[in-house]
């Protein structure tokens, strides 16, 4: 498809009257050519803000510029969605960043973030655009985020029980899960079509590896899927009749922290190494560091720091004083990089998983009007009148 002017595609009844008043008071005039897409991408984007409470209530003032375009993380996503950003410069110059994601799967919720980031608009572009997307949101102030590497940017939520059988119903590929032990819990990542990734714990037969998502949920029905050997298990039962250790809670980035090859890459390299399986130990190497270094790109555990509080606390403080959040990022990836070279078998099994995955769901609209829904090209315009969100 050609750019267009606006006006031509009004005359040619693609885009209506009112779509077309829209548009110029969002700052597009009549004689700007654009891809019929990008114009139709940016009313939908508008209905988005006008329908999120968040963006209303935190962008309630006058907007001066608004970039939009789709973050290079997009390409090659991991399920059938697409990611538009929006960097919004207020009536007071503070620059505010928007990444949302639809989710046209009933069973899974839209991803959704909006915050103000003291970097410059370049800066917050490339950080979007490069291998670690969650940096784009986050300002050398941001401690919280060095020091725990989650809260706002990503969901937690208790999956319902029929996620046992139907995974990929709820669950979108590499996102984190987590199940309950008696002791602690078990970590891996959802790889999708049933199967998971995780460590499982220290000598013969364990270490990190590909298991079934039947392993996952019944530890004690099979080979021990847990860094804590299965005894540790509560087989005690709750007041539904059933173990209370097979709730399931998914972590959901809501915006990559680090690139979808790169996490790919990760786990295949630490399936390949057989990562864990001689230096597996619950304090510095147990299941939950293992996924948080291949999907967050963060060296930490939370249940280990509700016993090391105060010593893992001051740790991230003394390393986020000494390197930069990319350099952190960048430290943690070398890591892994460097444990071996020969991944491409688990590599291509991954992307097998993903691509079934997908092919399993049920979506609620067709995959071609899916692709339609994202920018074309980086589109920049100056709202008319400094024009409010309502």
């Amino acid at each position: 498809m050609t750019k267009k002017s606006l006006q031509t595609w009004y005359y040619e009844n693609d885009i209506s009257y009112s779509e077309k008043e829209l548009l110029n008071k969002i700052g597009v005039g009549n004689y700007d050519y654009h891809y019929l897409r990008d114009l139709q991408q940016i009313l939908r984007c508008g209905d988005w803000a006008k329908n999120n409470s968040e963006i209303r209530n935190n962008l309630n003032g006058k907007i001066k510029k608004i970039i939009f375009f789709t973050p290079n993380f997009n390409d090659s996503k991991p399920d059938a969605s697409n990611y538009s950003a929006a960097i919004v410069i207020d009536g007071n110059d503070d620059n505010w960043v928007i990444v949302y994601r639809p989710s046209y799967i009933n069973t899974i919720e839209s991803d959704i973030l909006i915050k103000k980031v003291d970097s410059s608009i370049s800066e917050i572009e490339n950080k979007l655009n490069g291998d670690y997307p969650v940096l784009g949101l986050t300002s050398p102030k941001d401690l919280d985020f060095i020091i725990f590497g989650i809260g706002e940017c990503v969901s937690r939520k208790i999956l319902p029980f029929d996620t046992r059988n139907n995974p990929d119903k709820y669950i979108l590929p590499l996102d984190i899960i987590k199940r309950k032990g008696s002791l602690g819990y078990h970590f891996a990542i959802y790889l999708g079509n049933k199967w998971v990734a995780h460590l499982t714990g220290k000598g013969e037969g364990n270490g990190t590896k590909f298991d079934t998502w039947y392993t996952f949920c019944n530890p004690d029905g099979g080979s021990s899927s847990s860094s804590f050997s299965s005894s540790f298990f509560s087989s005690s039962s709750s007041s539904s009749g059933r173990s209370s250790y097979l709730d399931i809670t998914r972590y959901h980035p809501q915006i990559p922290f680090k690139s979808k090859e790169i996490i790919i890459r990760h786990i295949a390299k630490v399936v390949s190494y057989v990562y864990g399986r001689f230096s597996y130990d619950f304090i510095s190497n147990n299941c939950e560091h293992l996924v948080n270094r291949c999907i967050f790109n963060k060296d930490n555990s939370r249940q280990v720091e509700e016993f090391t509080g105060p010593i893992t606390f001051q740790l991230r403080i003394v390393e986020s004083s000494l390197f930069s959040q990319l350099e952190i990022m960048k430290r943690q990836t070398s890591k892994i990089d460097n444990l071996t070279y020969s991944y491409s078998y688990e590599k291509a099994r991954i992307e097998q998983c993903i691509q079934e995955a997908e092919n399993n769901r049920s979506y609620n609209r067709y995959k071609w009007q899916i692709e339609q829904e994202k920018f074309q090209e980086r589109i920049e315009v100056y709202p008319k009148n400094w024009c409010i969100i309502s």
